[in-house]
């Protein structure tokens, strides 16, 4: 049976509207193979919930109001209509096992050491170069020393400390103003010990999610370095800018500024501004910012992923290496959804059962043939 036919079979079996014909060649297809496993994964009840928890903090009811009037009217939520809406959400699952059985016979076998998961770790480096090990419970202490180490007299130069994250961690900081910033792995924040000047501003590398207190009176702003500036009166978004990838502010609540060399674009929640690995050539398009700020929330959602484009985020947060000896995989493509804390061998266990690749670990490296 084709695939779009099963997709379309679920979601009637969600709006509990199956006809009786529908009921039996869903009935035809659970008695196929692993079919039922797959079935049961995609009407969970507390998968489906802990989607739509992850969904409200991004005001869902707003993005799914479209998809409930066309489905059923305006009208009060019931458990029927959310999963409706969850399933459009999930069913990207389907996808990974429907391959996993076409291709079954092709299934490798996948040998996988222990990887662990990344931690809250940084390291702060104070303006005199002096290095500090922050962990999980040290955001208080740098809070203090923060406020304690430096007092901007008028006339002298602001005094700047940074944050930094290796491979394999993520932290969270807290600002002078009272703004909140989440690191990813491989992620710099440069920032004064006191905003001055009228204006906050700060220098970013690699993946951070910012949550701006707002004050008319002095500006956030945010230099991505080597690329554009970011400006915000209060705000949520995120900037991700590593070296090997292109360049993209999202923007998930308020509104910002990106100053691109003489250009500005304004962006408005839903839009994200990306820039190219050339350096040039500025553009903006509207996204489902979920996918993009899913670090943030403690776990990955890739949607239609090149296979390269997957290893290598996840290679920041579980510090290993990847090695590619069969080339023509790196454009593979995977929906994958997984909690950041799982162990890597369940990130395996489902691209696995495409059948497409073979993936062997080694001590701290994945070698992909």
């Amino acid at each position: 049976m084709e695939r779009d036919n099963i997709e379309w079979l679920i979601f009637r079996y969600l709006q509990g509207e199956m006809t009786a014909d529908e009921r039996v060649a869903l009935d035809e297809w659970l008695v196929q193979g692993r079919n039922r496993v797959i079935f049961e994964r995609l009407v969970d009840k507390r998968r489906i919930m802990e989607k739509m928890e992850r969904l409200d903090e991004y005001d869902w009811q707003k993005s799914w109001r479209g998809v409930e009037g066309k489905l059923h009217g305006r009208g009060k939520w019931t458990w029927g209509r959310w999963t409706v809406a969850a399933s459009l959400f999930g069913l990207m699952v389907l996808g990974v096992w429907m391959l996993a059985e076409i291709r079954k016979e092709k299934a490798p076998v996948v040998v996988a050491e222990k990887i662990m998961p990344g931690r809250p770790y940084a390291e702060l480096v104070s303006s005199d170069g002096e290095v500090v090990a922050l962990q999980k419970d040290s955001v208080s202490v740098f809070l203090a020393s923060a406020r304690d180490t430096v007092m901007v007299e008028e006339g002298r130069e602001a005094v700047y400390n940074e944050v930094r994250t290796p491979r394999g961690s993520e932290y969270q900081v807290v600002l002078p103003d009272g703004s909140v910033v989440w690191l990813n792995s491989e992620s710099k924040l440069r920032f004064p010990t006191v905003f001055s000047g009228g204006e906050r501003r700060v220098r970013v590398s690699g993946e951070l999610y910012f949550q701006v207190v707002k004050d008319s009176t002095a500006p956030f702003k945010v230099e991505v370095e080597g690329m554009y500036e970011v400006e915000v009166l209060g705000t949520e978004f995120n900037v991700r800018a590593y070296g090997d990838i292109p360049s993209a502010t999202t923007l998930v609540k308020g509104s910002v500024v990106i100053h691109d060399g003489g250009s500005d674009v304004r962006l408005k929640p839903g839009e994200q501004a990306c820039k190219e690995d050339n350096g040039k050539d500025l553009s903006v398009r509207e996204v489902d910012v979920t996918s993009y700020v899913a670090w943030k929330n403690g776990y990955f959602l890739f949607e239609n992923e090149r296979l390269e484009d997957i290893l290598n985020e996840l290679a920041r947060w579980y510090n290993m290496n990847v090695f590619f000896e069969n080339r023509s995989v790196r454009e593979e493509r995977f929906s994958v959804e997984i909690r950041r804390h799982e162990d890597f061998e369940e990130v395996l266990h489902l691209i696995e059962r495409t059948g497409t690749v073979k993936i062997v670990v080694k001590e701290n490296s994945v070698f992909v043939k």
